[in-house]
């Protein structure tokens, strides 16, 4: 059985370095835990896959818990002892909504399918994608309108949310590259169009929430984009946003 150390004292196993055989398996599961025990190591892990979950059992035998899945796989974790931390499985599901405003002081908005209201063109951030990417992917997928991202606005919270997790939500600031609607994801979009701001914040049809946040935050200045030169290296952050003021 292969492993790799972290950097917290603990050990990652390799699943693909050893036999899924009842019997091997469990040879080399003992073997392992000696290791462990021995070397006085922290929080063992191992993610399977999941052709290789009807091992789950011997692992679950031996003082492993479940801490997290994905489509395909099942991450597993034994603690040395029951009082040692572990770092939970991810508690928040990540959305964004956009505020584009043309030169013409039209914000542009969609409509739900099923829906009477319109609010922000917006949607989930995808597991590895960067806010500023997500959101010009919904604002085109939603409305055909290409944007460039500018800043970020605002945040909400809420909890519980989908599956137990909580939500954040940024709320962005985007400059239209192109004006013309062309729905591309008419599964969930029913209408896309652009409205003078005055118009959509004095229709009550519309979201209260959506519409202060329009009324509040379009003209803040928010977080911008920052590029500094010590990020780099293994801890590099994808993105970094600040209040950036002007250097005296």
């Amino acid at each position: 059985m292969k492993y790799k150390l972290n950097d917290y004292n603990g050990v990652i196993i390799d699943p693909t370095s050893f036999s899924f055989e009842k019997a091997d398996l469990e040879i080399a599961i003992k073997g392992f835990l000696l290791y462990m025990e021995t070397e006085k190591k922290g929080l063992a892990w191992i993610t399977l896959p999941i052709a290789r979950c009807a091992s789950v059992e011997q692992f679950v035998a031996h003082g492993f818990i479940f801490h997290s899945c994905l489509p395909e796989s099942l991450t597993l974790v034994r603690k040395p002892q029951e009082s040692t931390y572990v770092p939970f499985m991810p508690t928040h599901i990540v959305g964004a909504g956009a505020i584009v405003i043309n030169q013409h002081n039209e914000i542009l908005v969609v409509r739900d399918q099923g829906a009477t209201s319109f609010n922000l063109p917006g949607g989930h951030v995808d597991p590895g994608e960067r806010i500023q990417d997500s959101i010009v992917r919904e604002v085109l997928e939603e409305t055909g309108v290409e944007v460039s991202f500018d800043a970020i606005l605002g945040f909400t919270t809420r909890h519980p949310y989908e599956f137990g997790k909580s939500n954040i939500h940024f709320i962005c600031r985007l400059k239209p590259l192109t004006e013309n609607i062309n729905v591309i994801d008419t599964d969930e979009i029913a209408e896309a169009k652009w409205v003078s701001v005055e118009s959509y914040l004095a229709d009550e049809k519309n979201g209260l929430t959506n519409r202060e946040i329009v009324s509040q935050i379009a003209d803040s200045k928010g977080l911008t984009i920052a590029d500094f030169q010590s990020n780099s290296g293994r801890f590099k952050k994808q993105e970094i946003f600040m209040a950036v003021e002007a250097k005296l």
